[in-house]
Formats: C-alpha cells, structure tokens, sequence
C-alpha cells in the first residue's frame, strides 16, 4: 500500500489524486480551506478531513499539493519545514523566483513535480524510441495542446497553465532550449523554439478548441518520424482521412498517467528514485513559459539563458 499520503486542495485534481491514492495506494487523509468539501472527500474515502494541512501533518509521511497555484511556493516550504515527502501539481508558481524558493525550501525532502507526460505510456514510447536510437537524431519537436473550453482563470494564463506542459515535454524529449519565439491572441498561443543540439521545436496551445482535448505530438528525426495523436494511442492517417474518437479533458487522456505518477511517488517516498519531473525541471519550464510570455508581448525572439524574476 505504501507509506501514508494526505491531498491538499480538493478541485477537480485534487479530488482525482485523492481518489487514486485511496483505491491504489494509501490515502491518510485531504485538506481544503472549505470545510463542507473536505468533510465530504474526507467522509467518501472513510479518511480523516481538515481545512488545514498542519493538522494532519503528523499522520503522513508525504503531501500531494492540488491546491491553486498562487499557494503552491508556501504549501511545499511548510510541508517539507515537517520533514514530508512533497508531490506539487505544476507550476511551483506564478515566478522563477517564488518557485525557487520553493525547491530550496525541500532540499531536506524529496520534491516531484506534476508533469503527467513522463508517466504517459504514449508519451513514453516518444521517448524510447527518440533514446533507443529509432528515430536518429531529433531535427523537429511539435505539439499541440488544446482544451474545449476555458478552465478556472486562477489557474493561469495560457503560458504558465497550458504551454507549461508542452515546454517540459520538450526539455524532457529534445534537451535544452536556446532560443523562442511566441506569439499570443485571445485563447490560443504559438511558440518557435531553437534547441542548444540545433532541433527545432513548434508548439500550438488553444483554450477555446471546442471539440474536445488534443495533446498531439510529432518527433522527426534523421531516421524516422513518430507521431502521437489527437487521441491515445497512434493514429492512422491514410487516404485523406484520420479517424478517430476524442477524449473529453486531460483526465481521461491522461488517466493511466495520472495514477502512475503517484505510484512513482510513493516509491519516492519508499526511497526509490524518481522519473518525473523534479524542482529544476519545474523551474526550467516555468522560466521558459515566462520568456514564451515575453516574447509574445514585445514581438520578438528571447534568449533562453535571459533571467525571468516574474
């Protein structure tokens, strides 16, 4: 079952961490700071409730934080100030500078940051087959990202929410970026990037796509080209038609991802070590998103390696 986990913040992820945790692993109890939601996931998973994290502290060994982003950077120091485990949704924060101090504040624990990709089976045959050497040297990332409709504003823009996933992935997958270039209008965003191994990278994110949630991708190397679909799984393209069921949001895309992140925590926590995402590659994605930010307001290409403090 695995050492003891509380979820703080009861949205939609939350209560899906929640839920996971208590079918697979081991669910000590959930907090939120509106005491009629935490009583009632509280009393569905038969585990103790609180509208604050310190209180149930000493009956876990480690917290998933789900809670809105602006309280991320405090939750993670106060989770590891008591010695816990922390698993934190992404972004660690609105700015590279709060988000740091969060990383420096668990260096005594282990951080694992919420880039669901990396535990993706499709997104996963990706990078076998980029790493094995199947595909040759990588010459083009691309991905595109797209929600039905606008989530909760609170949760971000569209750089900082969405494009921050497509940024790891392609850190993960293509190394190091150099240079970007993003351009940004009412609910959709592009972004150019330039990687330091000289692969180019194209990204598209949309809030308002209306028919459901695609999280494509396409690696073209010397050797061959792999593609990830609209949906999970590969995709058949032949003469002239691509037929295929959409999922709804990224919780049915990404479900199997979803419960095997916490299933590599909890072995992090166990004292294995991890696959996904840690501290600095939360940083790293979130300081590229805030450059993608910046060149879509100036109109023009960024450095990677400029400083971004907010």
């Amino acid at each position: 079952m695995g050492e003891p986990v509380i979820v703080v913040g009861l949205g939609r992820i939350g209560r899906l961490h929640a839920a996971n945790l208590a079918s697979r692993l081991r669910l000590a109890g959930v907090v939120d700071t509106v005491e009629s939601v935490a009583r009632a996931v509280g009393e569905q998973h038969g585990v103790p409730w609180s509208t604050s994290m310190d209180e149930l502290l000493a009956q876990a060994r480690a917290v998933v934080i789900a809670a809105p982003t602006a309280l991320h950077p405090e939750l993670v120091s106060r989770a590891a100030a008591a010695g816990a485990d922390v698993f934190c949704e992404k972004p660690l924060g609105f700015t590279v500078d709060e988000a740091q101090r969060a990383v420096e504040a668990a260096r005594g624990v282990r951080l694992q940051v919420g880039f669901q990709r990396r535990f993706d089976p499709d997104w996963l045959a990706l990078a076998g087959s980029l790493r094995g050497g199947l595909l040759g040297d990588l010459t083009l990332f691309r991905c595109s990202h797209r929600t039905r409709a606008e989530p909760n504003r609170s949760l971000g823009d569209l750089f900082v929410d969405v494009a921050v996933h497509d940024l790891d992935a392609a850190r993960w997958l293509g190394g190091e970026v150099a240079e970007l270039h993003a351009w940004e209008r009412p609910g959709a965003a592009c972004i150019s990037m330039r990687f330091e191994s000289g692969a180019l990278g194209l990204i598209d994110v949309s809030r308002r796509a209306g028919y459901g949630f695609e999280c494509s991708a396409e690696l073209v190397g010397t050797r061959a080209t792999m593609r990830l679909g609209r949906t999970s799984g590969t995709e058949l393209l032949r003469a002239g038609r691509a037929l295929s069921a959409l999922p709804a949001d990224h919780a049915e895309r990404h479900a199997a991802a979803y419960v095997a992140e916490l299933e590599d925590f909890a072995k992090v926590v166990a004292g294995a070590d991890s696959h996904g995402a840690d501290g600095a590659d939360a940083v790293a994605a979130l300081r590229l998103a805030l450059l993608a930010r910046r060149s879509a307001a100036i109109g023009a290409p960024v450095l990677a390696a400029e400083a971004v403090a907010a």
